[in-house]
């Protein structure tokens, strides 16, 4: 009877290891390695570069570089003076006259904020959030708008528009 007895807690205790073994923890989340994919970061989280004036014939626009290589890159162009298209009816786009330091693209952007394209070299300026997802390579945030946004959205195909750090 007394090797009954063991024989049943060792079959007890091999069964309660190999469950053990089997309920391992669900492995950690892979977080994602697409530029394209990046989530959208509050004002609050991006650093000031510069400062810059955008000027139109419909007003002037304070806007905020932010503390990126392509940001940076963008600065030492200015003054630049640019023809800007409208663009989906969510953007203004000019071409720039070089190609920047890339960054990471992303596939979202904010109205009032200011990107990079890098397949073209254009600089884009949002007035309008339609959920329209960027391709890839994603669109680089330089910057964004803090007054005058009214100023953008104003103006036609063919404008022109000014860019000066301010």
């Amino acid at each position: 009877m007394r090797a009954l007895a063991t024989l049943i807690a060792l079959t007890t205790t091999t069964a309660a290891m190999a469950v053990a073994a089997c309920t391992a923890a669900p492995p950690a989340p892979t977080p994602s390695t697409s530029t394209a994919e990046q989530t959208t970061t509050s004002p609050a989280q991006e650093d000031t570069y510069m400062q810059i004036r955008l000027s139109t014939g419909a007003g002037e626009v304070t806007a905020r570089l932010y503390d990126n290589p392509t940001a940076r890159d963008f600065a030492s162009l200015l003054p630049l003076t640019l023809t800007v298209h409208d663009l989906g009816g969510r953007e203004k786009a000019g071409t720039l006259p070089r190609e920047l330091a890339d960054g990471h693209g992303r596939s979202d952007y904010r109205a009032g904020q200011l990107g990079y394209w890098a397949p073209s070299h254009d600089l884009a300026v949002y007035y309008l959030e339609d959920g329209f997802r960027i391709p890839s390579p994603g669109i680089v945030m330089i910057g964004e708008i803090e007054t005058g946004l009214e100023a953008i959205t104003a103006e036609s195909a063919g404008t022109t528009l000014t860019i000066t750090a301010a």
